[in-house]
């Protein structure tokens, strides 16, 4: 999601990877398609798309492993699409893990903690095995961040908390 114009898909291409690299803005997908050709990256490494990253996300047709979000800005809201994810999916499906690298804007204040707050937020639970580091400084109060997890498998099934509280009472 977000790939721009490749600065992430691009060398795990390169490292044989199979990347799907998806952003909605036309101008950075013609130059993410020029940059595949200019690194001579073979085409069954990667496939570029140019559409919304929740339709991406939710009609690609295949397993997802790993998804990086590299849009600091808005990616955490984002975070709503792995709701559901795998409600009503094929069987084998729903007990595939996704790794999760989404980038944040955090105040400097306590950077680590909001940017988890802000993935609890949308996600509605814990992430798991989450941890978050500093990418850089962005502006005297501005950390940019970037908050790795795996998406529960509850919210990928979209079973809330408070759905399990009710059927277990």
């Amino acid at each position: 999601m977000f790939c721009g114009i490749g600065p992430f898909a691009l060398p795990l291409a390169k490292k044989g990877c199979r990347v799907h690299a998806n952003d909605l803005n036309p101008e950075s997908y013609k130059w993410l398609l020029k940059n595949v050709s200019l690194n001579r990256i073979p085409s069954q490494h990667i496939t570029c798309y140019n559409c919304d990253g929740r339709e991406f996300v939710r009609n690609f047709a295949g397993p997802i492993d790993h998804v990086i979000m590299n849009l600091p800005a808005s990616a955490t809201h984002f975070l709503d699409v792995f709701r559901g994810l795998y409600s009503g999916s094929d069987v084998g499906m729903e007990h595939r893990t996704i790794k999760v690298f989404c980038y944040h804007f955090a105040p400097t204040e306590a950077p680590e903690s909001s940017t988890l707050a802000a993935v609890r937020e949308v996600l509605g639970c814990e992430p798991e095995n989450a941890s978050v580091h500093l990418v850089r400084k962005t502006a005297p109060k501005t950390w940019m961040t970037c908050a790795q997890f795996t998406v529960p498998i509850e919210v990928l099934r979209d079973e809330s908390v408070s759905k399990k509280t009710k059927v277990d009472s």
